[in-house]
């Protein structure tokens, strides 16, 4: 399924398109809802409390609301592309916002359980940061991760969002669940699983190349937009300009950046396809059983190891549930509690590879060395 497949459809004249066996509906979207607040009411009350669950995230929450007849339309059109739905359906289904989705909007819709027999719920995501995050490779990326059980299951696609299962029992991880063990454990071996068993497919590899981690095009892209910033006119404030003039000089840190690729990162530091935004709110953990599932691979793809880990263990310190926006560094992984993750990653990787042939090799290079010696190279990974 290249992504090029989701270009050709819009360009067609057909209301649906199936890629990669799943339905696509460009000309279908889901909109905001009415001013007077009559049918596009999330199930006729948007200020009922009950409408908003904690299922996905916590932190900021998207306050756009969508037209409930528009959402129920495009799930029902995704979910029933191929046979047509109970009449009644519409007005069995419960329509709930699922609270603090920072890039999207996201709604959980309930009630299928009478008619499918493998779930109830399903998630409905509206897409944001339009033009920060092309959706043809991601939603492309999204499924292949489905397909191999690292994300929610891929329904289908309308023109502005898409609809996923819906993930029973989980819930959202907190700042202070890092700081217990066995979800460290359960976190890292998950990290590994992802990093050593996920294949990017052929067709993915232009957006998704091993050679060239996405941490650099990243940073450098940001510099190249610092760069062009007006240093009287560019920043929100004067005070800011001020600042910005008597603390900031672009082109020693564009120096730095270029010392750190090249001096600072070890030449050999093994690259996989990683998360790259691994914070509390993007880990379900299973209410029962402690499973540990990912959900929110838009800033998926090929970056480094160390990277992954490095990001994740700042994520220890929060920051981002807060209005502030300040971390708390004093939650900080020490030294002890980094090799205790990274020991669980590595033998999460090693037993991969004794168990089975068909997972990549690139995530732990030298699978013959003692396990010792495999923490001390991911350590020294993730300190560079």
């Amino acid at each position: 399924m290249p992504p090029k497949d989701f270009a050709l459809a819009r360009a067609s004249t057909n209301e649906m398109t199936i890629v990669d066996n799943k339905p696509y509906l460009p000309k279908l979207f889901v909109t905001l809802e009415s001013s007077n607040g009559d049918s596009g009411s999330l199930n006729g009350n948007n200020n009922d409390s009950s409408n908003i669950v904690d299922g996905s995230k916590t932190g900021t929450n998207i306050s756009t609301h969508h037209s409930r007849t528009s959402i129920l339309s495009a799930v029902i059109a995704i979910l029933f592309h191929d046979t047509a739905p109970p009449n009644d359906l519409e007005d069995s289904l419960k329509v709930k916002t699922v609270s603090g989705g920072n890039t999207n909007a996201l709604y959980c819709i309930t009630g299928f359980n009478r008619i499918k027999t493998d779930y109830d719920s399903v998630l409905l995501r509206v897409f944001g940061a339009e033009g920060m995050i092309d959706r043809d490779v991601e939603t492309c990326t999204f499924a292949k991760l489905s397909e191999a059980g690292i994300a929610p299951s891929y329904h289908g696609r309308f023109g502005n969002g898409r609809v996923e299962g819906w993930l029973e029992n989980f819930v959202p991880l907190v700042v202070m669940d890092f700081q217990i063990k066995s979800n460290m454990e359960a976190i890292s071996r998950q990290m590994a699983r992802l990093h050593h068993g996920f294949r990017i497919p052929e067709e993915l590899t232009e957006w998704h190349d091993r050679s060239n981690p996405g941490l650099w095009n990243q940073i450098f892209s940001w510099m190249e937009q610092a760069k062009k910033i007006d240093p009287l006119n560019g920043y929100k404030s004067k005070g800011d300009s001020e600042r910005a003039k008597r603390l900031l000089d672009i082109s020693l840190i564009e120096k730095e950046l270029m010392w750190v690729k090249d001096s600072v990162v070890p030449p050999n530091s093994q690259v996989a396809f990683c998360h790259n935004d691994l914070l509390p709110a993007n880990i379900m953990k299973h209410s029962e059983t402690g499973e540990i599932r990912f959900i929110d691979f838009e800033y998926g793809g090929v970056n480094y190891v160390g990277f992954d880990l490095a990001n994740h263990f700042n994520e220890f310190a929060g920051g981002t549930e807060k209005k502030s926006g300040e971390p708390d560094y004093s939650l900080f992984p020490d030294e002890s509690e980094q090799r205790l993750f990274i020991r669980a990653y590595v033998g999460e990787c090693l037993s991969m590879i004794s168990n089975t042939a068909t997972t990549t090799t690139t995530a732990i290079k030298n699978e013959d060395e003692d396990e010792e010696e495999e923490i001390q190279i991911l350590l020294k990974e993730v300190h560079a």
